[in-house]
């Protein structure tokens, strides 16, 4: 790693303060990265004779963000560098230990709406969706609307197949389990070697679905579209670093609780390194010593728990504050049979929405209200709903918190 991965216009004024950085660890002079300032002068602030030589050479491939965090970012890259990401993820697990991404197929269950290589707008068929190995099994924007035919689609797709791999959105695998049970599939469930989850947060109750669905553990990735894989877990729930190009600090943000914003800067994607890009994802480490620290490429650093995006956090009306991963730990704990949930929080209420798929449990869920109202109540009504469904955003991802 060296200063001339980082020249690009964004980063001209910044120069003289990268040695003490790269160096020493010394980040005093350089500012935050926000998507907003990335967003603000794209594709300019990082056009580089090597980007213009990849684009008109055919040799990039552009990407947007989800938009979940209501800012979408474009992003340029070279071609197979998912790919790359992947294969150095899963070279990094040891449960991974006998897949190989040359030789062995993959199947992703996830949104619809774009990948790397492909966007479905219309209805493509079985061998369209194949590319290089892998296999994309949704076709819908919405899940929910999944009919009988789909699930028999998808089911029948996985058997013929036959991936070593199946790569998930967890939200979106749970809710094929639940209409395959709903639908009363015969055929027996299709079992790969491996499960491997991304794409959006995924909630206690979920994982426990998967997993007893499946007799497997599900190795969970972190990372972004942005920034490419930064952690993955092993069948042990230890989150192990994919620290490749990558440097790591942890910004204070509630430290009572030994709680961090994840600070990155990654020059894996040679077109649009990043310098100190603030991710907006907080993790909960030990205690120690961690603000004045910037994790190497090799460095380890011991993650105890995703706690979701800082914009999911809420704030009780005693003045603490409640992340992602709190609102998970309850329903884990109170309401195991809840498959999905929203809190939908306004000024003066807040409403939970759930979907359960164990009928008796459907008409009341008191201690997670009882919690609930402990958190919000003197300030707000709080009332929950059963529902059949909830629908994804327009990203094709679930939003837990509203």
């Amino acid at each position: 790693m060296s200063i001339e991965h980082f020249q690009v216009p964004l980063y001209q004024p910044l120069m003289k303060s990268l040695d003490a950085f790269f160096e020493a660890g010394d980040c005093a002079d350089i500012p935050l990265l926000s998507k907003q300032v990335i967003i603000s002068g794209f594709p300019g602030n990082f056009m580089t004779q090597a980007m213009r030589v990849g684009i008109e050479g055919g040799d990039v491939e552009f990407a947007n963000t989800s938009g979940s965090s209501s800012q979408i970012l474009q992003i340029i890259r070279y071609k197979g560098w998912w790919g790359r990401e992947f294969k150095r993820a899963y070279q990094r697990v040891a449960d991974m230990v006998g897949y190989s991404m040359e030789h062995d197929r993959k199947a992703v269950l996830t949104t619809a709406a774009c990948s790397a290589v492909s966007c479905f707008l219309d209805d493509p068929d079985y061998q369209q969706r194949i590319h290089n190995g892998v296999l994309s099994l949704n076709t819908h924007p919405d899940p929910t609307r999944w009919t009988l035919s789909d699930i028999q689609r998808i089911d029948a797709e996985l058997r013929m197949f036959a991936p070593r791999l199946l790569e998930i959105d967890p939200t979106y695998l749970a809710i094929f389990l639940s209409k395959r049970a709903q639908y009363r599939i015969a055929e027996p469930l299709y079992i790969p070697d491996y499960i491997a989850a991304s794409y959006e947060y995924m909630t206690t109750n979920v994982r426990r679905l998967i997993e007893s669905a499946y007799g497997l553990p599900v190795l969970s990735m972190y990372g972004s579209t942005e920034l490419g894989v930064l952690f993955m877990q092993n069948r042990s729930g230890t989150f192990v670093r994919c620290g490749h190009d990558t440097l790591v600090e942890l910004r204070p943000y509630l430290a009572r609780r030994n709680l961090f914003e994840l600070i990155v800067t990654s020059w894996k994607n040679p077109l649009m390194p990043l310098l100190r890009y603030a991710t907006g994802d907080l993790v909960e480490v030990p205690e120690g010593e961690w603000s004045n620290k910037v994790f190497g490429t090799v460095d380890d650093i011991p993650l105890l728990k995703l706690h979701g995006r800082i914009r999911d956090c809420l704030v009780a009306d005693d003045g603490e504050l409640k992340t992602l991963a709190d609102l998970d730990e309850l329903f884990a704990v109170s309401a195991p049979w809840v498959r999905q949930y929203q809190l939908q929080v306004t000024e003066h209420k807040v409403t939970l929405f759930y979907v359960s798929d164990v009928q008796e449990h459907d008409a009341a869920l008191p201690a997670v209200e009882r919690c609930l109202r402990g958190w919000f109540g003197h300030m707000r009504s709080v009332e929950s709903m059963a529902v059949p469904s909830i629908a994804p955003q327009a990203s094709g991802k679930f939003a837990i918190i509203k």
